[in-house]
């Protein structure tokens, strides 16, 4: 009890805003200390540095206007959203040719094979999809609706956008948790257990569930976010 009161002092009043490419030292510092050090797959293959590859994604999707975040007061970015688009004609498989060592193309591979498990085109109604990249928030602010409210936002600006629907790759059971709260539902699972190739080392991973879960986006959807 007396560390949560520590802990809790910590944490004042946040602003949740669009990101953009000004913001671009601060998402990378941020991500690259909280986000690219804990994320499962790259735990599995031991890959946990910033690639260039990761950088041109974070700035693309600053670029876009799909990336949300959250700061204190002060300015202290403490929660982070990265979207981008993917349409038909586009694909959303990352480029195993970009990595430059074999722990990213292991990492990208793992990845891969769980974005092959679901069409998302598969309705032809759909043809533009937000995908949500990645999602991370400081550990002073963990499990305090931070995420929730991030991720309210995406959809609110992929509505805005035209897409018709949202996707998210995700081992972390917190955010599958909340995505399925706020609508989104399991599409397919791979089980890390049964990927044949020796590409990481389960021991270091704290769930072996990657999870591929959608959410349909209605133009009519009413905006929760208030951005």
């Amino acid at each position: 009890e007396k560390a949560l009161k520590v802990r809790m002092s910590k944490v004042s009043p946040l602003k949740h805003l669009v990101l953009g490419p000004p913001d671009l030292h601060d998402v990378m510092k941020f991500l690259a200390k909280y986000y690219f050090t804990r994320e499962n797959i790259r735990l599995g293959v031991g890959f946990n540095t910033v690639s260039r590859n990761d950088e041109e994604i974070i700035q693309h999707c600053l670029e876009l206007g799909v990336a949300v975040g959250s700061r204190e007061q002060t300015g202290r970015l403490v929660g982070v959203i990265l979207c981008c688009f993917i349409t038909a004609d586009s694909s959303w498989y990352s480029d195993e040719t970009k990595c430059t060592s074999q722990a990213e193309v292991a990492a990208t591979r793992i990845v891969n094979m769980a974005k092959s498990l679901v069409d998302l085109f598969e309705d032809p109604t759909v043809k533009k999809v937000l995908y949500l990249k990645a999602s991370c928030v400081h550990p002073d602010y963990a499990r305090q609706g931070i995420c929730k409210k991030l991720l309210e936002m995406c959809v609110d600006l992929g509505v805005e956008r035209g897409c018709q629907m949202a996707v998210g790759v995700t081992t972390s059971t917190y955010v599958q948790n909340i995505c399925l709260e706020l609508g989104y539902e399991n599409r397919a699972t791979l089980d890390l257990n049964e990927v044949k190739e020796s590409l990481l080392d389960l021991s270091r991973v704290n769930n072996t569930k990657f999870i591929v879960i959608t959410k349909h986006l209605s133009p009519n959807h009413k905006v929760i976010s208030k951005i």
